[in-house]
Parts: C-alpha cells; sequence; structure tokens
C-alpha cells in the first residue's frame, strides 16, 4: 500500500513539472497588466521592447521576440476554418485587392542574405507601383477598406491596399522612397518587439514614415507570434503590448490587426474584439472583402511578377 502512495506521488509530481514545462514554453505564464519603468527607462532611450525592462505584479516570465522571421515560414498559410471566410446572405462585400509584401530589396542582397523567400526587387517594386499609378488605381489604408465594410459605403475606384508585413529596415530604405515617387500609401504590418534588431526599422524610421501621411501602421503582435495557437494570456500580452507601443511612438489610433503566419482562432479573434479591434488580415487569398469575416479580410501574396499577372 505504502508503494502504491510513493508511486503515486512520484507520478502527480512528474505530471506537475511536465504542465510547468509546456507553459515556459509557450509563453503561458504571463500577467495581462504590465508597466514600463520610469527610472530604468527613459523615454529617449526606450526605442524598442528589448531596450525596455516590463515590470509584471509578480515574478513572471517573458517571452522573447522571434529575432527575424523563418524563411520557410515566411509566406506559409495556416489551415483554417472556411466557414468563417465566405459571404453569408445579405453581406456587405466590396472587391478590392490588398496586396502583400514582406522585404523590397535588391535581388542580389537578397541572395546574398538568404532572404529570397517573400523578397521582391526594388526595381520590380517600383514597375509595380509605377503600373498601378498609372492604371488608375486609388490606394488606401487598411482602416479606410475597414471602415467602408463597417458603414457600409463605397470606395474609390480601383481601390488597393498595399501591405508590407513584420517591419523590416527595406521598407523604408526602399518602399518608401518609391511610395514618396509616387504618391501611394503603405500599411507596415509591425512586430514590435522585432524594432530595433538588425534588419529591422526603428523607431525614428516609423515616425519618420507615420509622419509623412503615406504609411499607416496595423497590429502584428510583439513578438510575430501565431496567435491562433497561444493561452488567452499569452495572446492578449502580444496584442497590448504591440498596440501600447505602436499607438505611443505614432499617435495613431491602433485597432487594426493583422495575423503572423496567417495564424487565428475563434479564440484569437474573440480576444482581439474584447481589446477593441475592428478589422483583421489573414493570408487567405482573394480580392473579395466581406463584412461577415471582417477580422480576416483575404490578400494576395505578391512576388518578382508583373501585377497584370496577379489579376490587376
Amino acid at each position: 500500500m505504502i508503494k502504491r502512495i510513493q508511486l503515486l506521488v512520484v507520478l502527480l509530481i512528474f505530471l506537475f513539472i511536465f504542465d510547468f514545462a509546456k507553459n515556459i514554453r509557450e509563453g503561458g505564464i504571463i500577467h495581462k497588466t504590465l508597466s514600463y519603468s520610469a527610472e530604468q527607462n527613459s523615454s529617449s532611450d526606450c526605442n524598442s521592447l528589448s531596450n525596455c525592462t516590463p515590470i509584471f505584479s509578480s515574478a513572471l516570465i517573458l517571452p522573447t521576440p522571434t529575432l527575424g522571421i523563418p524563411e520557410n515560414k515566411i509566406t506559409e498559410n495556416v489551415p483554417v476554418d472556411e466557414k468563417i471566410n465566405a459571404p453569408v446572405q445579405n453581406d456587405y462585400c466590396l472587391t478590392v485587392p490588398v496586396l502583400t509584401y514582406h522585404r523590397i530589396q535588391p535581388q542580389s542582397i537578397a541572395v546574398e542574405k538568404n532572404q529570397t523567400a517573400g523578397s521582391v526587387d526594388n526595381e520590380i517594386f517600383d514597375q509595380q507601383m509605377a503600373y498601378l499609378s498609372s492604371s488608375g488605381y486609388s490606394t488606401i489604408t487598411a482602416e479606410e477598406l475597414i471602415n467602408a465594410l463597417r458603414n457600409h459605403t463605397g470606395l474609390p475606384a480601383k481601390s488597393v491596399v498595399i501591405t508590407l508585413d513584420d517591419g523590416y529596415e527595406n521598407a523604408y530604405t526602399y518602399a518608401y522612397l518609391i511610395a514618396q515617387k509616387y504618391q501611394i500609401k503603405l500599411n507596415l504590418m509591425i512586430a514590435t518587439g522585432l524594432v530595433g534588431n538588425q534588419d529591422f526599422l526603428i523607431w525614428d524610421q516609423i515616425k519618420e514614415m507615420r509622419n509623412s501621411g503615406l504609411v499607416y501602421f496595423t497590429n502584428h503582435t510583439w513578438s510575430h507570434y501565431a496567435v491562433g495557437n497561444g493561452s488567452y494570456e499569452k495572446i492578449q500580452y502580444e496584442i497590448q503590448t504591440a498596440k501600447g507601443q505602436l499607438e505611443q511612438y505614432t499617435g495613431q489610433t491602433i485597432n487594426i490587426f493583422t495575423y503572423p503566419y496567417g495564424s487565428f482562432s475563434p479564440n484569437a479573434i474573440q480576444i482581439l474584439q474584447q481589446d477593441g479591434f475592428i478589422g483583421g488580415f489573414s493570408t487567405i487569398p482573394g480580392k473579395v472583402q466581406c463584412e461577415s469575416y471582417i477580422m480576416t479580410l483575404h490578400r494576395t501574396s505578391i512576388g518578382n511578377s508583373p501585377l497584370s499577372s496577379y489579376g490587376l
């Protein structure tokens, strides 16, 4: 009898350790609320979360941001429930292509850095933007599209949304200059924990682009985390941390979300809506955008081919 009790105790201890380790790996042991130490970090020094020290109400584990998106994951489409991404009866829909880019840079640099996945040559990007400009397209912000769906209003003829995911530095050095050339509006999906790291934007560049009136920003989590897989606390931490940082450094209201890796779930959508988000972008291909799936709008991944080959 004593041996049986001892075995049961050992089993319970093993299960406790296994569950605790699992929570650590998933970043689940995180408090919902946090603040930043004014004593340790001045506003001039706190340019990215890597330079700030979040203070939690108890001793908890802080996740580490992904310092770079795996090349084989950068354009991944995570399988989703198609039922929440099809028009419903009496739906309000608009045909608006949402173009997805990641890196804009010379092909020679992409090859040298092993960054060819999701990379578009800057000269080809220039040609693509010139095509939009000369073909009568109107570039709009993510906010304009989502408000049109919510309010059942129209948009300019041949409207198109241009998105650049993750916040790579070449969004500033190449894409932004081309946007200025053609007065094209860009939408940057920023994972704020990556800001200030190698090959990523810094806050001063983000501020400059915001002040130009040509660039709109959406929340892409703090650490480029696949929110479709996380615990409630982890998802909320990623969303709220990125929202707070983007609003602080851009002065823009951040209430539109873009799912890293295209990963979402009903639980993640519910958390976003509870946090005041009014729309979101998936990686599901398509040009028809509907109010019924306003939290998982469709996008078209763009490569080094003419935009006419994507149906534009």
